[in-house]
């Protein structure tokens, strides 16, 4: 494994980093938690934040902070699916438009996973619930636990394996690689 900066990899990844502000910003209006700031993308870190006021419940804390695992990777399928069809059914040259989907799909992929900061948010609502062991807190507390784990292996490139695996699923799913 070769270390790349993060400030480069969301370089060249920003079309990632943005979808992941928009699900923020998405997920704090479906549960009317009011936005203060929002920053989509610039060079340096955090490449991009969202501002928000307090959350009221641990629902809304979960859906806020897991909003771009669901919505990144959703569109990094959707984005890829057509190119990894092209490459899947022709043997000859990509193309450029290809090419182009699959550097904007993985791109999003990549970003899918919560940052240390949407993870600490959401511990922060955790320790305020009065919800001791219900279903939800159980549920999002081993999310939380497998984003966390997700981050450490990012310095091994998780989240890109994450983002081709997510690509390549619903080619996977389409029966298209048997043919």
């Amino acid at each position: 494994m070769f270390f790349i900066p993060g400030f480069l990899i969301a370089l060249i990844s920003f079309p990632g980093v943005i979808v992941h502000e928009i699900a923020h910003r998405l997920f704090c209006d479906l549960t009317h938690v009011p936005v203060y700031k929002i920053c989509y993308y610039r060079v340096g870190n955090p490449a991009g934040y969202v501002i928000h006021g307090q959350v009221k419940d641990l629902k809304s804390s979960f859906l806020i902070s897991v909003g771009p695992f669901l919505i990144n990777s959703a569109l990094c399928m959707i984005v890829c699916f057509p190119a990894s069809c092209g490459f899947m059914l022709h043997d000859t040259k990509t193309s450029l438009v290809d090419t182009f989907l699959l550097w904007v799909g993985i791109s999003i992929g990549m970003h899918a996973f919560p940052s240390k900061q949407d993870l600490e948010n959401f511990h922060q609502q955790v320790k305020a619930s009065n919800s001791k062991f219900s279903p939800l807190m159980i549920f999002s507390t081993l999310m939380s636990l497998f984003f966390a784990m997700a981050r450490v292996f990012s310095f091994f490139w998780f989240d890109l394996l994450y983002a081709f695996f997510i690509a390549m699923l619903p080619i996977g799913l389409t029966g298209l690689v048997a043919r």
